[in-house]
């Protein structure tokens, strides 16, 4: 209900006064009936007059940076929930034909398809299970987004702020990125195979201590699949931790940019745009069986195993970006009435993109809320135990 609410004050955009610049495109589609299909294409940037077609030319001045910024933040995040919608579907297509499902099996939207594979999925675990000890781990997939970025998007929609003397925090995370000379805290690479230092990821062997998700965070004695940290490489060939001498070249932050002396709609904006732009990478999973497994059994394991690796962590790393998707835009839709106020100044075609923006964010919107629905309901099942 409360996603519903959202979405139904981005449409009363066009109540408050843009009824004349093509808002009809935004009756009656299905961003409201909790039923979306693959994807959101068709909506206001697809037609005729729509997003696509928006010159974004909106002349000078802070009501016309704001604009510009709505209008490329509705754009990004259109095109980054569109795909990743078609990921999920194809991750839920290709856990399926790993576990033998046919192709008639995987017809449908995304909803069809991806129930249908995860009580497939369910039923080969639980058979698995009724007879032998499985254990499931996983190194968690993982989103950063660009700081460097991020500043450019506030100092544009901003105007006139300088780029170099934005303030940014990193909330829930730290700011990371690679060191060109002394890296003064700890440096994480990518093993696969012994680590010096902690194993951030899957260890095969013992673990002297793991993350809240059941991944490793400790010393590994054993095979470390996934990311060994270690403290006081000041030369780092990796990702570097906790501080650099010089500037980080690429810096990213693990968690939320947030900048204090922004205003709450280039925040906003920026917020969507960036995460919409988010690098995200998959996990590993790795799932083993206890007890001695006859030809049948150890038949399932594979299955599930395939599976796992070829398709569940896909829809894991679907699940991070589509979560952190929907969060930046909750802003976006609760800002965006007061948008039209904005920029009533601007003439007919700013109103028209105006409009046409808050029309893709609204279907976008539902269509990320089902993605996040989908992707968490299967990963509840998938990595179970």
């Amino acid at each position: 209900m409360k996603e519903k609410a959202r979405i139904e004050r981005v449409f009363a955009f066009c109540a408050i006064g843009l009824t004349s610049f093509g808002c009809g495109a935004m009756g009656g589609q299905a961003a409201l009936g909790g039923r979306v299909a693959t994807g959101v294409s068709g909506g206001a940037s697809g037609e005729a007059g729509g997003l696509s077609s928006c010159n974004r030319n909106f002349g000078a001045g802070e009501s016309a940076a704001r604009l510009k910024a709505f209008v490329d933040a509705a754009m990004r995040f259109e095109e980054a929930v569109n795909e990743a919608q078609a990921q999920l579907i194809q991750g839920c297509r290709n856990t399926g034909l790993a576990l033998g499902m046919s192709e008639a099996e995987l017809g449908g939207d995304v909803r069809e398809v991806c129930e249908r594979v995860k009580l497939r999925f369910s039923e080969e675990l639980r058979a698995l299970r009724a007879r032998y000890t499985v254990k499931i781990e996983a190194q968690p997939p993982r989103c950063e987004v660009s700081v460097d970025a991020y500043s450019r998007c506030i100092a544009e929609c901003e105007a006139r702020v300088d780029p170099g003397q934005i303030e940014l925090q990193c909330e829930g995370g730290e700011i990371r990125g690679y060191c060109d000379a002394e890296c003064r805290g700890s440096c994480a690479v990518e093993v696969s195979g012994s680590c010096g230092g902690n194993c951030e990821g899957i260890c095969e062997g013992r673990c002297s201590m793991r993350a809240a998700d059941g991944s490793c965070a400790g010393r590994c004695e054993g095979r470390c699949e996934g990311r060994c940290v270690v403290s006081g490489q000041a030369n780092c060939r990796g990702e570097c931790r906790g501080g650099c001498s010089v500037k980080y070249r690429e810096p990213y932050c693990t968690g939320h940019v947030r900048p204090p002396q922004a205003s709450a709609q280039c925040r906003a904006s920026c917020d969507a745009r960036l995460e919409a732009e988010a690098r995200c990478t998959k996990g590993k999973l790795r799932v083993s069986g206890e007890g001695g497994l006859d030809p049948e059994q150890q038949a399932r394991l594979n299955r599930i195993d395939r599976a796992m690796r070829e398709g569940v962590s896909q829809i894991l790393a679907i699940k991070e970006r589509a979560q952190r998707l929907r969060e930046s835009a909750e802003e976006v839709v609760r800002l965006a009435p007061g948008v039209p106020g904005a920029v009533a100044s601007l003439g007919m075609q700013a109103g028209a993109c105006a409009a046409s923006a808050a029309s893709a964010f609204a279907q976008a919107f539902a269509s990320v809320s089902v993605t996040v629905d989908v992707s968490v309901s299967f990963s509840a099942v998938a990595t179970a135990g």
